[in-house]
């Protein structure tokens, strides 16, 4: 391979530019290219426009082996991704029969008939190799120009990432012919960055087989490690060792997972090992800790049932929670959770019962309940274990980290209590 970059990411869309939606493409190429030892180097964005996504693609075709184009691939008057590549590699686009077909039966299977709009959708330049999209109507495709490999995806983040993990990764990988690099992943919450460097000390300091990423969200650290060229295979389990061991020894429970398995599905995996169930009573994350505990197939097997109790009647009515203690305590109070938890608890019939509630703003607040003031807790047969703690951030990002807070919670008594 020459000096080119390996990679370079052209995202497409007036939306973007507006402001009107977020890129949630970049990221996820980046990250899914790494175990190839592919490197995106760059991004774009370009607007709607023929000429402008014609002429990137003539500036960006010498100075990279890959150019990745997301977006615009629909059957509306705006979805012009392929013309502009048609245009820039010199291909007229041409009709596809059997993809139209493909589209017709894609419709048909959902009761429906497409539009003479969607015809555009089996447009491609001449001489490119079309990707199939099983989620959709609008197929990927790839063409090879001067040396450049354009694969242009579809824009709904669903659709690329099912197209790029089935049918184009392997293609890429073919592209650069690299054995594919060791990655590893440690997975913490509730420990800060800087602490965590700190508290790892040598070893992360002084990495022979791996270069370490720390990638901070709003609830914790994900440390990956990436594997250098040419690195031995015991060194690097030997460093993946040694920092697993640092972790549990340093974290506890709050290094929940040597992977990338998300928490709930930790939790939900744990669960389902002890024939173990689990329901939720949410006022302050109103259905999230529901969501992150059902976005996992089989989830039923363990999460039982969600009460959104947002209104301190709904929290009575239906909670069991006592008017006295609303009246004393308020709310948003350890002694409120705790009943909470309870009564979802025997509603449910579960093992375990979960509970929120606090302020998330940005109004509600008092000079004794700030902004952020929550409290969750975990409550099982004839015991309860609930935690105050102030978050900070907006009003997402404190429901997201008490939902996040309160599954760790039920992570950390399932460590302490026997199988």
């Amino acid at each position: 391979m020459s000096e080119r970059h390996d990679a370079e990411v052209i995202l497409v869309g007036d939306e973007l530019l507006r402001g009107e939606r977020g890129d949630r493409h970049l990221a996820f190429l980046g990250r899914a290219l790494r175990p190839a030892g592919v490197r995106v180097s760059r991004a774009h964005t370009v607007e709607d426009r023929i000429s402008a996504i014609a002429d990137l693609i003539r500036e960006r075709m010498p100075e990279a082996h890959v150019l990745f184009l997301t977006g615009g691939l629909g059957p509306t008057d705006d979805d012009i991704t392929r013309d502009g590549v048609a245009e820039a590699v010199g291909a007229p686009l041409e009709f596809d029969e059997p993809t139209w077909g493909r589209i017709v039966e894609f419709f048909a299977a959902r009761g429906r008939t497409p539009t003479e709009a969607n015809r555009r959708q089996a447009m491609f330049p001449r001489g490119a190799e079309i990707i199939g999209n099983a989620l959709g109507t609008a197929p990927g495709f790839h063409v090879q120009h001067e040396g450049t490999h354009i694969f242009v995806l579809p824009g709904p983040p669903g659709e690329l990432q099912a197209m790029f993990n089935e049918l184009v990764f392997s293609r890429v990988t073919s592209v650069f012919e690299r054995a594919p690099l060791r990655m590893e992943h440690f997975r913490t919450i509730g420990v800060g960055e800087s602490q965590l460097v700190e508290m790892l000390g040598d070893a992360v300091a002084n990495l022979q087989a791996f270069s370490v990423s720390w990638l901070p969200n709003g609830f914790g650290v994900d440390i990956v490690l990436t594997q250098q060229s040419a690195a031995a295979t015991d060194t690097m389990d030997r460093e993946t060792t040694r920092l697993h061991e640092r972790l549990m020894e340093m974290l506890g429970t709050r290094y929940y997972t040597h992977g990338e398995t998300p928490l709930a599905k930790v939790v939900g995996d744990e669960l389902v090992a002890r024939s173990q169930t689990v329901a939720a009573a949410e006022s302050l994350t109103g259905g999230t800790v529901a969501r992150l505990l059902t976005e996992h197939a089989g989830s039923s097997a363990y999460f039982l049932a969600s009460t959104v109790a947002y209104a301190n009647e709904a929290k009575v009515d239906l909670l069991g929670v006592s008017n006295a203690t609303i009246e004393q305590f308020g709310a948003v109070s350890e002694e409120a959770c705790t009943e909470m938890a309870h009564g979802i608890r025997r509603r449910a019939k579960a093992t375990y019962g979960l509970a929120t509630t606090g302020i998330a703003g940005p109004t509600g607040a008092t000079p004794h309940k700030p902004v952020g003031l929550t409290f969750i807790g975990v409550a099982w047969e004839g015991g309860v274990q609930v935690k105050r703690l102030i978050y900070t951030g907006d009003r997402h990002t404190i429901r997201e980290r008490a939902a996040h807070g309160v599954i760790w919670l039920l992570h950390d008594q399932l460590s302490r209590r026997p199988s």
